[in-house]
């Protein structure tokens, strides 16, 4: 495994992502979420060593937004930014010949095409309102054909929008209401939106809202109900031991995910396959984490990889066991580990500080 950074302006940076669709050609990209205009930056990544250059900026069709983080002073102003400008994981996906990422600002997500001969400057298909203010994630499950967006904003939910490669994307039905109680942006990280994934097989849409103390998180699970239909009606679970949590990654099947939480480390949950409640399987307390926001799995390595905010270390998880078992060590001093994403040998983090301060709970 080799460890490569980014280094980039942590305001205004969310997620990264990379393009696997074709051998010969491969690309990393990231969001540039700036209110005067957003981007997707791509960079082509080195067949050899992995390494990424010669980056592309293309305009998303809107502007981004920052979230505001909580003064860590009593009576202190809140502030933009904070490492996340969206405090949630996901902000940017790659899925098979499509990428997808969301405007902040202007309250819309846009669908690009990937050109596997040439990935290294998507085309933008459509840029469609979101139907709720300040998109945060988004999820794209290639056997629906469907793409849905999290809100995390003053008008929080879950939207769904069907894809075509003409066409792009058309919303499905109405906006799922989430009772975040936020507001535009919204005031976090704890509180706040987080994660939306589709499970392996899309059998359902798995959400993660943070907890703010004494209040636990929650995650909201909407079961497929037809052949490219998301429910409405969402199961609701709020195991004690999910304080804030953050990012999910699924660990090879619909019945277990890994969930980052920043107050501890990460938690492993499952997930029963026939009414959808969620339980914590392994609660992973993670020594000397600061906040670890941040999950990927991989299925090459076996292992799950953890992101901290505030240190530049990766620590990696045993997906079987919940053990932790070992560290990817990076001396860059004051730089924390934000979204990343593992291709082949190699695993891409974005770089940054972060100031969010975040409960401690073991």
């Amino acid at each position: 495994m080799h460890f490569l950074t980014y280094f980039l302006v942590p305001q205004l940076v969310s997620a990264l992502t990379i393009s696997q669709r074709d051998d010969r050609n491969r690309a990393a990209y990231f969001l540039d979420s700036n209110p005067s205009g957003a981007s997707i930056v791509s960079l082509k990544i080195n067949l050899q060593d992995g390494t990424l250059s010669d980056p592309i900026r293309i305009p998303t069709g809107g502007k981004g937004l920052q979230g505001l983080t909580a003064s860590a002073t009593p009576g202190g102003a809140p502030a933009p930014g904070g490492g996340d400008p969206f405090f949630s994981q996901d902000s940017v996906l790659v899925s098979e010949d499509y990428l997808f990422t969301l405007n902040s600002g202007s309250n819309t997500v846009s669908m690009f095409f990937i050109d596997k001969n040439n990935p290294w400057t998507p085309t933008l298909i459509n840029t469609t309102p979101s139907l709720g203010e300040f998109p945060v994630s988004v999820a794209y499950s290639s056997k629906l054909k469907t793409a849905c967006v999290l809100n995390g904003g003053a008008v929080a939910g879950v939207a769904c929008f069907s894809t075509d490669h003409k066409t792009g994307l058309t919303p499905l039905g109405s906006l799922r209401p989430l009772p975040l109680n936020q507001t535009t942006p919204p005031l976090g990280p704890p509180g706040t939106a987080s994660d939306i994934v589709f499970s392996p097989s899309s059998t359902f849409l798995l959400i993660t809202i943070k907890g703010n103390a004494p209040t636990p998180g929650l995650i909201y699970i909407y079961p497929t109900i037809s052949s490219n239909l998301v429910s409405t009606t969402p199961i609701i679970s709020s195991p004690t031991d999910l304080a804030v949590d953050f990012g999910v990654s699924f660990l090879g099947s619909d019945t277990r995910a890994l969930v980052a939480d920043p107050s501890y480390g990460a938690s492993i949950i499952s997930i029963s396959p026939s009414s959808f409640a969620v339980t914590v399987e392994k609660k992973i307390p993670v020594p000397n984490q600061a906040a670890i926001c941040w999950s990927a799995f991989s299925s090459r390595f076996n292992s799950v990889f953890l992101m901290d905010g505030g240190h530049s270390n990766i620590t990696i998880v045993d997906p079987a066991s919940g053990a932790i078992k070992g560290v990817l060590g990076e001396s860059v001093a004051g730089m924390g580990s934000f979204d990343s994403a593992v291709d082949r040998q190699f695993i891409y983090t974005l770089k940054g500080s972060a100031n969010h301060r975040f409960p401690s709970s073991s």
